[in-house]
């Protein structure tokens, strides 16, 4: 009687409750694939690909089929030598054995066509990054077995993971579909994937930055180097090289050294490429204009810390120069002498204008913030040094995000990696007016008039080109520990594309911003121009 009543309770007073749980427990939404992540013209630079795994089941197997028999029939399939094959089966210590992983489509069905029960076959998703190490640290990498991520896979795995044609089918114990009037027939030979991602990054111009970068790295005997090519326009990154690098398809098998982005992560001095920032700060403010002269003694001590050009030696005195000349000389006095013009507070508000001190915001992680001292805490020799850039620590992204605004009208815009859609880039891009449009106009003239006056490597055949290098020594060492560096950016008449190149601590030849990072950067440059086609303004 109790067993009649439990049975009825379950059967037809709580009927629905059951039949509900069944179903869920039928359900299965199959596997979902992540989103492919693409390059700014679609090409594929991650995807999710199937795999599928080959397992043995001990408690299956059957007295009529020993394992030698067993091995006799997979072996030609898994590619393992018999013997090899012979001892895995054997192992039945653990309920399912896995046999051979990442075995393609056509072998599995192969496998499924023998239809040994002791024999399963697992499909699983695997993420493909097909261009090797190329932007590897853009992308990041993406585990399906830890589900860990990093770079524009861990940024953007909500895109990456939504599912718009998502769907349930039932199924039974065996994986096979239980089909009713209801089953969608497209929604089940559809494979559900999440939404795709598209980078701002041109894989061609990538390529060519990493091929450089590495090439460079290499005869120099440095340590490390990156290249950040900025479309002075939009903010958007065109390429963002890093070396050293790492294969994102075995991110396992790289140091951590190899998958940090330095350039993001750490910080240096940036030596001469920072009197652009003082110039314009300087115009801005009102102490000097396009026609100022400055005074450059050649070599001056404040606070008992001597400031002395480079070629003090063999110009020992310039006199008054021009911005042009400071420009086209590095003047590190006539740049001393502009910072002391300034009020502290001053210079350091128009600092944070142009992003120093804080986040750029760009759409990657471990972003520093850099290094810059309050005004309060700058005494007269850390000013001084402050106007050719050595006050203050940057972040390669900060630097060139700050030369770009230049470039742009005197606009700064967020740095990033992501195409977004004009909703988007209301919530994720910010713009401020720097410096006017006229003081612009007015540094790209002279740092134009002082690349082509001084007949540097930086000239370009068919560009007009605003640039400055830069060395900086580390203090923390000495001898060919500097950072070599150039930045700027073409067609100074119509800017388009900023480019900075920065050499950690190269150790063979002359170890100078102009003869290591300079010949790299026409390279770099001479290849953007015919991959983006941008005409001639010579």
């Amino acid at each position: 009687i109790i067993l009649i009543v439990y049975l009825f309770t379950i059967q037809v007073l709580d009927f629905n409750n059951y039949k509900e749980r069944g179903i869920a427990i039928r359900n299965s939404s199959g596997i979902t694939l992540r989103g492919n992540i693409l390059d700014r013209n679609g090409l594929k630079l991650a995807t999710d690909v199937l795999v599928y795994e080959i397992y043995a089941h001990p408690s299956l197997y059957s007295e009529k089929r020993s394992i030698e028999d067993l091995a006799e029939l997979l072996w030609p399939y898994l590619n393992i030598p018999k013997d090899e094959l012979i001892e895995k089966l054997k192992s039945k210590k653990i309920n399912m054995i896995t046999l051979k992983k990442e075995v393609d489509k056509a072998t599995a069905d192969k496998i499924r066509r023998l239809g040994l029960r002791e024999i399963s076959v697992g499909t699983l998703s695997k993420r493909l990054y097909p261009q090797g190490s190329i932007a590897s640290h853009i992308l990041g990498y993406y585990s399906h077995l830890s589900q860990n991520s990093v770079g524009i896979e861990n940024i953007a795995s909500d895109k990456l993971t939504n599912v718009t044609n998502s769907s349930k089918v039932q199924k039974t114990a065996n994986g096979q579909i239980i089909f009713d009037l209801s089953t969608d027939l497209k929604k089940v030979v559809e494979q559900q994937k999440g939404e795709d991602v598209k980078l701002t990054i041109d894989t061609s111009i990538q390529y060519v930055c990493e091929k450089e970068l590495a090439k460079t790295i290499k005869e120099k005997k440095a340590e490390r180097g990156s290249v950040i090519v900025m479309d002075t326009r939009n903010g958007e990154i065109l390429a963002y090289a890093s070396y050293p690098n790492f294969d994102p398809n075995s991110y396992w098998k790289f140091p951590q050294t190899n998958m940090k982005n330095w350039s993001l992560t750490d910080i240096y001095p940036p030596g001469s490429t920072f009197k652009i920032i003082t110039v314009a700060t300087a115009m801005e403010l009102g102490a000097i204009n396009e026609f100022s002269k400055i005074p450059d003694s050649g070599r001056m001590v404040i606070d008992r810390f001597a400031i002395e050009n480079y070629d003090y030696k063999k110009n020992p005195n310039p006199g008054e120069i021009s911005l042009e000349y400071l420009f086209e000389h590095s003047s590190n006095v006539g740049s001393a002498n502009i910072a002391l013009m300034l009020n502290p507070q001053d210079y350091y508000t128009k600092l944070r204008d142009f992003g120093f001190g804080q986040k750029t915001g760009i759409d990657l992680t471990a972003e520093s913030i850099g290094l810059l001292p309050k005004p309060k805490n700058w005494y007269k020799s850390r000013r001084a040094t402050m106007g050719y850039g050595y006050g203050a620590s940057v972040t390669a992204i900060q630097m060139v995000s700050a030369v770009a605004a230049i470039a742009n009208n005197g606009l700064w815009i967020t740095p990033h990696v992501m195409k977004y859609t004009n909703e988007e880039k209301a919530l994720k891009i910010s713009t401020r007016q720097v410096i006017s449009e006229e003081n612009a106009k007015a540094v790209t003239r002279l740092l134009a008039k002082g690349v082509k006056n001084g007949n540097t490597v930086l000239n370009l055949k068919n560009y007009t080109v605003a640039a400055k290098t830069g060395t900086s020594r580390k203090q923390v060492s000495s001898g060919k520990n500097v950072y070599a560096s150039a930045i700027g950016y073409f067609p100074a008449t119509s800017p388009r594309v900023a480019i900075y190149v920065v050499i950690d601590s190269p150790k063979t030849g002359a170890d100078w911003g102009s003869t290591i990072a300079a010949p790299l950067f026409k390279d770099i440059a001479e290849e953007v121009a015919k991959l983006l086609n941008i005409p001639s303004d010579k």
